[in-house]
């Protein structure tokens, strides 16, 4: 699809007379995308060119189909591959399976490969009992300061309000 154009190849296989001349087709995708279907039990491609439609392509092995993409042309451009894995190809679900496949496999390929990839951090009860106890003493220190802080803004506005009234009197006198 990549090469001849997603429309010139449905244009193709709706022109192809017999299932071989489709196989045959199909093969262009390559030896390497039919081995996909050595972990997986269905291969979904999703592609989009610039100057065509985005089109959907299915398979299980056995049967496939394409299908202009109901969802419009939510790629804009490019390819997207996914594969449901079959039962025992769970490993390649794990980022260091990944990571060493595409750094083995990928020497000649001159566009980012980019593995995005989660992370799980462990945080014992305890640890995190003490923190919020830590948080909660933090909390109640600053109410402290600022109680302390409100009671020194009161006096002062007290003694200020007392050196007024005795400046008062002492204009008066």
């Amino acid at each position: 699809i990549a090469k001849s154009g997603t429309s010139d190849f449905l244009k193709r296989l709706s022109e192809s007379k017999s299932s071989h001349e489709m196989t045959d087709l199909i093969g262009q995708f390559g030896v390497g995308f039919y081995s996909s279907f050595l972990v997986a039990d269905k291969v979904t491609v999703i592609s989009k060119h610039n100057d065509d439609e985005q089109y959907i392509w299915e398979s299980d092995a056995s049967t496939f189909s394409v299908v202009k993409d109901p969802r419009g042309n939510t790629l804009k451009r490019g390819t997207e591959i996914i594969l449901e894995l079959k039962e025992e190809a769970h490993d390649y679900l794990e980022p260091d399976t990944l990571r060493k496949l595409v750094t083995k496999y990928s020497q000649f390929i001159n566009f980012p490969i980019y593995l995005w990839a989660s992370k799980t951090e462990m945080v014992d009860e305890e640890d995190d009992a003490v923190k919020k106890e830590a948080d909660a003493s933090k909390s109640d220190e600053k109410k402290e300061d600022e109680a302390k802080k409100k009671e020194e803004e009161e006096k002062k506005k007290d003694d200020d309000a007392t050196v007024e009234e005795e400046k008062d009197k002492d204009k008066k006198k």
